[in-house]
């Protein structure tokens, strides 16, 4: 009897990790997910979750279906799902996604801008956040 062995996907594999005292600098893209603990400048992309340790330091473009952030991230952010910011994360420009969550005493500058995602029912776009007119939300927050 022969067992059936399926090809591994993205999802299957571990993630890379860019340790601390790591340099990146250009563009990055990375199959599966990726944690930077590192610094980092330039583009980065990851094809399922793209995680900014809280070590890291990044001078970057971001794009991954899911972005967390607990480091320092200078640059814009594009999520396809959803960003999520920690603690003790500190972001400075612009971010687009279709759910965003910012937790108490991260410090966030820049502009939202909310991607569509589409209403599992009927295929249609749906708009999750931001001004229904622009799309657009221009903010400054900073934890207590």
């Amino acid at each position: 009897m022969r067992w059936k062995r399926r090809k591994p996907t993205a999802s299957d594999t571990a993630p890379a990790f860019i340790s601390e005292g790591s340099e990146i600098t250009g563009n990055c893209s990375f199959s599966g997910a990726v944690v930077l603990s590192g610094t980092a400048k330039g583009e980065i992309q990851a094809t399922t979750t793209l995680t900014v340790g809280r070590p890291g330091r990044l001078e970057a473009r971001l794009r991954a279906p899911v972005v967390i952030i607990e480091g320092e991230v200078i640059g814009s952010v594009i999520a396809t799902e959803r960003i999520e910011i920690r603690e003790h994360a500190r972001v400075f420009g612009d971010l687009e996604t279709a759910v965003l969550v910012i937790e108490e005493g991260a410090i966030v500058e820049g502009q939202t801008k909310s991607s569509q995602r589409h209403d599992g029912v009927t295929g249609k776009p749906r708009r999750t956040s931001g001004d229904a007119a622009s799309g657009m939300t221009s903010f400054a927050a900073a934890g207590s």
